[in-house]
This record gives structure tokens, sequence and C-alpha cells, in this order.
């Protein structure tokens, strides 16, 4: 076998011999179980799901094989259509992103059953570059702040100028968000939005925090996801 001719760009598919299928099947196999490690790897929020994940190999691993089974008859193609269309999908995507992933997993199937290794390959690895550039750099995001920070103090042994002191350590900004007196005035639950110097130091400045005098109930929660249900 020319393996020369495996890295073409057909415009249908090629003769099938047992090689042929096996590195189409293994290319689309491996080309989605890549792009379904960056996406549980890049995932925010709490709409995650392990199904979805496998489905995106799976998808490939298929469409590849129905490309092969059809190859130049049109005929196929139809009845491939049509049993396709009875198939229906009644989970809901949550997540806007998860239909890119989609996409990406039906262009590895049909790009792999067609025997475009340089179009499957180059789709996959371009594409999943851009994916995690945009999830490191948080594109798109338009917060300013990265937690919510909430505490109690207690008015007869908190000190404000304290609290600054650990502010101006730990946190590059800090945003008042509410300020609610309970026991007529002696203890104030205060809630922020603030961004960390060093986002490695979240412990230390929780535990710095809780150790003020006056200071209760510390709890920091991350907003630098999107929650969704």
């Amino acid at each position: 076998m020319n393996f020369n001719g495996l890295f073409n760009n057909p415009l249908s598919v090629p003769q099938l011999t047992l090689t042929v299928i096996l590195i189409n099947l293994a290319a689309a196999f491996v080309l989605s179980f890549v792009s379904a490690i960056i996406y549980r790897t890049t995932h925010k929020g709490l709409s995650y799901s392990q199904s979805f994940t496998v489905s995106l190999v799976l998808i490939s691993f298929f469409i590849a094989a129905i490309v092969m089974v059809i190859g130049n008859s049109l005929a196929l193609a139809f009845a491939a259509f049509g049993a396709v269309s009875l198939i229906r999908f009644r989970t809901a995507i949550k997540d806007a992103r998860d239909i890119a992933f989609v996409l990406l997993a039906v262009a590895i199937g049909f790009a792999s059953g067609t025997g475009s290794y340089i179009i499957a390959v180059s789709t996959t690895v371009l594409g999943l570059l851009i994916v995690y550039m945009l999830a490191k750099t948080n594109f798109g995001s338009i917060r300013k702040y990265d937690y919510v920070l909430s505490f109690s103090t207690h008015t007869d042994s908190f000190s404000s100028d304290k609290l600054r002191q650990v502010f101006g350590e730990y946190l590059k900004y800090d945003n008042l968000l509410n300020l609610v007196a309970r026991e007529n005035g002696k203890v104030l639950d205060q809630s922020f939005n603030v961004r960390f110097i060093n986002a490695s130091e979240v412990e230390k400045f929780a535990k710095a925090l809780s150790q003020l005098p006056g200071v209760s109930s510390v709890d920091i929660i991350s907003a630098k996801n999107d929650i969704e249900y």
C-alpha cells in the first residue's frame, strides 16, 4: 500500500481496504479523543456532562464509519439521512460552546472517513489551539473581579485598619457589594467583589482574614465561571 496517498485531499472516498478502514477509524478516534480531553480541560460552569464528553468521541468514530459505508452512492446517502432523521435528541445543549465541539466532532468524522487526513489533523490542532487560548485568556469575560468575599464583623472588637492591611497584602481590587447590620448594629455582614494579586494565595488570605479580631464566617466564592443549571 502506498502511504503517500493517505495524505492526499481526495474529493471522494478512496478504495477501501482493511488497512484503510482501520486507519480511518483510528484517526477519527484519536483526534476526537484529544478534542474531548481539551473540552474537559477547558470546560467552565456547572453544566459539565461526562456522557457528552464520551459522545464527542463516538460521534466522530461513527460518522467516519457511515461515510465509508456511503462511499459515492447517492442512494446510500439518502438512506443514511433518513435513518439519522429518525433519531430524536432529547438532551438540550446547555452551553452554546458545546455546539462548536459537536461540529468539530462531525468535521473529524467526515475528514477521517474520506481519508482527508491533512484536513482532519489541521482542523483539530488549530481548532483546539484556538479553544485553549480563548479559555486561558478568559476571552469574552466582562468580569473585573474573580471572587465574591463575604464575612461577618463584630463592631466591638473589629478594626477596619487591620482589615485594610490584609486586603492590601493579598488583593488587587476590592469593591463593597452589600452591608447588612444585625443585632442592633453590633454585627455587620459584608460582601465584596475581589481580585487577588496571586490567585494561589486564596487560602492564605482566608486564614489571615479569619484570624483578625472580630471577623467570623469568612466565605469566598469563585465568580470566574458562568453558573448554569
